[in-house]
């Protein structure tokens, strides 16, 4: 529907991020981040960025699937409302745009804010005691919880979550992430709900 054609000749709903790995004669197209992660450490890692299934603690190895899943399954969702509903009203027909407006403005105050901010104070309780989402070690995890982490400033500011801060300075002076944003430019979220 909103997909390029280009895109949708990759992945038949058009998802984005999307990547296609060959290996030994065949092909593999992944959607959706966190398969795309977890696919990526646990075949071609080499034991960086991830927690074994069979190597490590099992609170370990439960935080590591749990933040890594969180990023998409839980705190996306959200996030993705927000922009819904920024956008409600100016896609929304003139004479009905005071409607559309209250109804959005209506559902960010009773259900969004109030979620994303319990799921921020979750978050911020979690890197109270530790460096990163799993203890003192960077992995998926902490890429995949970037994004997320990213659109926060915006929306509630730093000043709720000290710890949170900490962890994105942490991350954010990582020359591999800089080198990711020299790449793909820094994240835009905030435009979204413009």
């Amino acid at each position: 529907m909103l997909a390029p054609p280009e895109l949708l000749a990759v992945h038949p709903l058009g998802k984005s991020p999307v990547v296609t790995i060959k290996e030994d004669g065949k092909t593999v197209t992944l959607a959706e981040s966190g398969a795309i992660c977890e696919f990526i450490l646990e075949r071609y890692g080499g034991g960086k960025l991830s927690v074994s299934p069979t190597e490590g603690g099992i609170l370990d190895r439960a935080d590591y699937l749990y933040w890594l899943h969180y990023a998409e399954g839980t705190i996306m969702t959200p996030l993705l409302l927000v922009i819904i509903f920024a956008h409600l009203p100016r896609k929304t027909p003139f004479y009905l745009r005071p409607l559309a407006y209250l109804i959005a403005s209506g559902a960010m105050t009773a259900f969004v804010n109030p979620t994303l901010r319990k799921n921020f104070d979750f978050i911020e309780q979690a890197l109270g005691h530790r460096e990163f989402f799993v203890g003192d070690k960077l992995t998926g995890a902490d890429v995949m919880m970037v994004f997320p982490i990213e659109a926060l400033d915006p929306s509630f500011g730093w000043e709720d979550y000290p710890h949170t801060k900490a962890w994105f300075d942490r991350i954010s002076s990582r020359p591999a992430y800089q080198r990711a944003v020299e790449r793909g430019g820094p994240n835009r979220v905030a435009a979204f709900r413009e």
